[in-house]
């Protein structure tokens, strides 16, 4: 199994270089300050475990091996998906599987316009991590899991292949029959999670501290399962209490990776999370008015720049 981990960010980087350092073939396309730092130092990656280092990680571009790659774990921004189209359908071999990890639910269709169908499936990760610097990515917290799967639902001899090299490797990840709800029940958490940490340049703990802050949370996150169950997606009736529940028990230190963006200065996903939700809203004629507030609000951020004061 040849795997290729497209975009060495924090999520591609933690989980492709537990993937490498376990011995499995795994290939890194990355691009700027994170190929030139993965060129001369190698990956670092810290987290409860202690410290994993991949001295030599291989690189695409540099060599490429004959015959593709047998799964592609695509962890670019979403923003970013549209460009590296054109190299996944030059990598990918005959009966590959393309798995995108972006935030929120449209990478997989957007993928099967562009590639052959018959190699898209529908993925998602849950970690906690952090790209310190170009070369070095930091997990935080216990939680590191992949959850893949066939749009179609079907058995999947090849991804229950991959999901017993990931545990292998020591994370969790399964294949699973039921891929679209998995993703949206994780849309219908950090869409509106994202947005609240965001607007209020503050962690969870402090969102649940804020009565104000607490309840819009709650209201985006049923805004957001309307949405899915307008799209004829099977959400159960309970999802928002058990999202309710779940933000209850994150630590209270934990920020969103558009929080961390947004700080930083750079280019938000806010089009891909609040965006969607408004998206697919209007097209399914599901009223989302607090979702819109708080896009409105973080949209003069969203292409990055200087970081602005409080929206």
């Amino acid at each position: 199994m040849r795997i290729l981990v497209v975009g060495a960010g924090a999520v591609g980087g933690w989980f492709g270089g537990r993937l490498a350092a376990t011995g499995f073939d795994v290939w890194f396309l990355a691009r700027g300050a994170q190929a030139e730092a993965l060129r001369r130092h190698g990956l670092r990656l810290h987290g409860p475990e202690g410290e994993t280092h991949i001295p030599e990680p291989q690189l695409v571009g540099e060599t490429t091996p004959e015959g593709g790659f047998d799964i592609l774990l695509v962890a670019v921004k979403m923003y970013d998906l549209e460009a590296v189209v054109p190299r996944l359908a030059a990598l990918a071999a005959p009966r590959a599987a393309v798995i995108p990890l972006q935030n929120g639910v449209e990478a997989p269709a957007l993928l099967a316009r562009r590639l052959d169908p018959a190699v898209v499936c529908g993925g998602l990760a849950k970690i906690g991590a952090v790209l310190e610097r170009p070369g070095v990515v930091t997990r935080v917290g216990s939680m590191a899991e992949l959850l893949f799967g066939e749009r179609d639902g079907r058995p999947s001899p090849r991804l229950e292949a991959f999901a017993a090299a990931c545990r292998e490797a020591g994370f969790t990840a399964a294949c699973v029959a039921d891929i679209e709800v998995r993703m949206w029940e994780k849309f219908v958490f950090l869409a509106p999670f994202a947005a609240v940490t965001a607007r209020r340049r503050a962690p969870i703990g402090a969102v649940r501290a804020d009565p104000a802050a607490w309840r819009d949370l709650l209201a985006m996150t049923e805004e957001a399962t309307a949405v899915g169950q307008a799209q004829g997606v099977e959400l159960a009736p309970d999802l928002p209490a058990r999202t309710a529940a779940f933000l209850r028990g994150l630590p209270a230190a934990m920020r969103s990776s558009l929080l961390h963006d947004l700080e930083a200065g750079r280019r938000l996903e806010l089009d891909w999370l609040t965006g969607a939700v408004l998206r697919l809203g209007a097209r399914s004629g599901v009223p989302t008015p607090v979702t819109a507030d708080y896009h409105r609000a973080l949209a003069p951020f969203a292409a990055g720049g200087a970081p602005g004061a409080g929206a």
